[in-house]
């Protein structure tokens, strides 16, 4: 049993306890019934529940057991809740949300979707951090590296490489955003020198670790051709 488990188990069993006791006491009919309904529905979900399921281990023993001790858990909260409801009034509503919120069952559903939620890949990243820089500069400033404009092309797309890489070692979410913020810097960088050959680049179906340096140049070293021949010819 893990320790969650055995918190949740301490911490609630005196409530459920004294609350079974006093609704048994003041409304035994009303308490069993609820208590009964509650246990019978939560057995039936649970069943349906672990019916494919492959995190129980064990074969038809072991679910048997998860769902008698869910529907137990179930109905006892439903029947505390009853027995609590005359001194409480709503507080035992409250009360019974506690519980079940609480549980190890809830916090490991809770978990497992957590779990199963999508990340943001490195351009959504990128993108929702550049959208905040320039949505609210003074919440994140974006300073270029000092010499920027110093740097060879090669030295750029290295760099845009390398922090390609560090994002992948999975750093805290402020070194996340500073390695963002610097990536869009390199980017910004990149077209200015070569609004034609980014382009290119981002036509091409650019990746995030993939390097822009075999589409920058060619526009820039593009020079009207003369021909001196033509040239002098219409000189003679």
């Amino acid at each position: 049993m893990s320790w969650s488990k055995r918190w949740w188990m301490s911490t609630w069993t005196p409530f459920a306890v004294a609350g079974l006791g006093l609704g048994l006491r003041s409304d035994a009919l009303t308490t069993a019934t609820l208590a009964g309904l509650a246990g019978i529905v939560t057995a039936a979900v649970t069943w349906v529940w672990t019916w494919d399921s492959n995190d129980i281990e064990g074969g038809p023993r072991s679910r048997l057991r998860v769902v008698a001790a869910n529907a137990l858990v179930v109905g006892a909260a439903f029947g505390a809740a009853v027995g609590f409801a005359g001194p409480l009034g709503l507080g035992a509503l409250v009360l019974l949300v506690l519980v079940l919120a609480t549980s190890p069952y809830a916090v490991g559903a809770f978990s497992t979707w957590l779990r199963s939620m999508p990340s943001l890949s490195t351009i959504q990243l990128e993108k929702v951090v550049t959208a905040m820089g320039y949505a609210c500069p003074e919440y994140l400033a974006m300073p270029p590296p000092a010499g920027i404009d110093l740097f060879s092309d090669e030295e750029l797309c290295r760099n845009w490489q390398t922090s390609y890489q560090e994002l992948q070692l999975g750093p805290s979410q402020a070194a996340t955003a500073a390695i963002v913020s610097e990536r869009q810097v390199y980017l910004d960088e990149l077209e200015r020198r070569d609004p034609r050959g980014f382009a290119a680049w981002l036509a091409s179906g650019a990746h995030a670790s993939q390097s822009p340096l075999p589409y920058l140049g060619s526009s820039r070293n593009e020079r009207p051709a003369i021909n001196w021949d033509e040239l002098t010819r219409g000189q003679g």
